[in-house]
């Protein structure tokens, strides 16, 4: 199944770009919030410390809260009330880090893996205030916010994807057994076509071998050919009913499903007296469903003829219409060799026919049948199962859903 394997990894990968997408954008507008409020809260903390008294000769007060500094560069050069706490904060690299701030004004630098922000206002007589603040820490902060995102990030995005390729085996699951039933319908349909195929070919090689012979000498042979040829026009016909009931919506109206099944049953009296068997049917009156009239006609003949064909010598075969609720339940029985349980569960499956079915092959068989029955109560609604009953034989049950149309 390696189609379907490509398919689940495309699902995810696809289910993964798309939440990735979605990810990024809620994560990248909850960090840019954060980082504009960060900067929202620097310029205010800058702004803040402008707007104190600043001593201009240096006898006033130093500004210095949360590592925020504040200097003064006038036409007598620099002044700093508290330089020497600057200095041991900072160290060798104090006055680089300050002339670097007279040299950037307004905004931020980096120097020595510390990082800094400042902001200046320009006084009268050529003189300058500096508001210098180590947002270092901060900074800090926000890279590691950053990376725990991105971290956070991968892995939702991983996450994700593992979450969707795991549930894409329940998504891809209709896709799969389609897939299945469409590679084993074209072996099973090639199969069963080989023979007639073979069939037809070795008989026109016969003809073709005698070319002076009569349309009355090759009789055999081109009799032969006309059977495989409807063979395999029925085997199509077939195909084509169990596709359309597969892949289309039945016209459907009110139907009174009691007739029909009294009319198949009908039908089939002839040929049971043929065969030796006794037909018991059983059918309740008015029973009606909202389907379509040829696919449960064609559903209640598939029944009725399998049960006949498999019922054994001077068997009997039962078949009983009745109204359980909201539902109309349809049951087809017959005596003889009972199914085994492997066989009831895959009786419905295309092509597919038990040991019996082969011993009593008729050269029209294809296993066919039953599918076609399953598909057609699918498509009404309803179920059918299949099963043995031991000393006594084998019973279909199909209960279809008792509907009015709307008006």
């Amino acid at each position: 199944m390696e189609l379907i394997k490509k398919l689940r990894i495309k699902f995810a990968l696809n289910a993964m770009i798309v939440a990735a997408v979605f990810l990024l954008v809620m994560f990248g507008a909850v960090y840019g919030l954060l980082w504009s409020n960060d900067t929202t809260n620097e310029n205010r903390i800058l702004e803040d410390a402008l707007v104190r008294p600043v001593n201009v000769g240096g006898g006033g007060p130093p500004v210095k809260e949360d590592l925020v500094y504040s200097f003064v560069v006038d036409n007598n050069g620099f002044s700093m009330n508290d330089y020497n706490s600057f200095e041991e904060q900072y160290g060798e690299k104090s006055q680089s880090i300050l002339d670097e701030a007279v040299e950037t004004k307004n905004g931020t630098f980096e120097q020595d893996g510390r990082y800094f922000a400042v902001k200046s206002r320009d006084l009268q007589g050529g003189t300058v205030v500096y508001v210098l603040h180590d947002r270092t820490s901060r900074h800090e902060q926000l890279i590691t916010v950053l990376v725990e995102t991105i971290v956070l990030y991968l892995a939702a995005v991983l996450l994700i994807f593992l979450i969707a390729y795991l549930f894409s085996a329940k998504t891809m699951k209709p896709v799969a057994e389609t897939y299945v039933k469409q590679r084993d319908l074209i072996a099973n349909a090639s199969h069963e076509l080989k023979t007639p195929l073979t069939v037809i070919a070795t008989n026109l090689a016969v003809v073709k071998s005698e070319p002076t012979a009569t349309v009355q000498d090759n009789e055999k042979w081109l009799s032969s050919v006309d059977k495989q040829i409807e063979r395999m026009q029925e085997l199509i016909q077939s195909m084509l009913e169990l596709s359309k009931l597969e892949q289309s919506s039945l016209q459907k109206v009110n139907l009174n499903l009691s007739s029909i099944v009294d009319g198949a049953c009908l039908e089939f009296e002839a040929v049971c007296f043929e065969r030796g068997v006794n037909l018991i049917s059983e059918v309740q009156s008015d029973i009606n469903v909202l389907g379509e009239k040829t696919s449960l006609e064609r559903l209640v003949v598939i029944l009725l003829d399998n049960a006949i064909k498999y019922c054994g010598e001077n068997g009997k075969v039962g078949c009983k219409l009745s109204q359980d609720g909201k539902k109309a339940v349809l049951t087809v029985m017959n005596t003889g060799a009972v199914i085994s349980e492997e066989d009831a569960r895959h009786v419905f499956d295309r092509f597919y026919r038990t040991d019996g079915a082969r011993q009593n092959d008729d050269g029209k068989s294809f296993g066919l049948g039953l599918s076609i029955a399953a598909a057609t109560v699918r498509a009404h609604g309803g179920t059918i199962e299949c099963k043995g009953i031991e000393n006594k034989g084998t019973v279909f049950t199909v209960v279809l859903p008792i509907k009015k149309p709307r008006d």
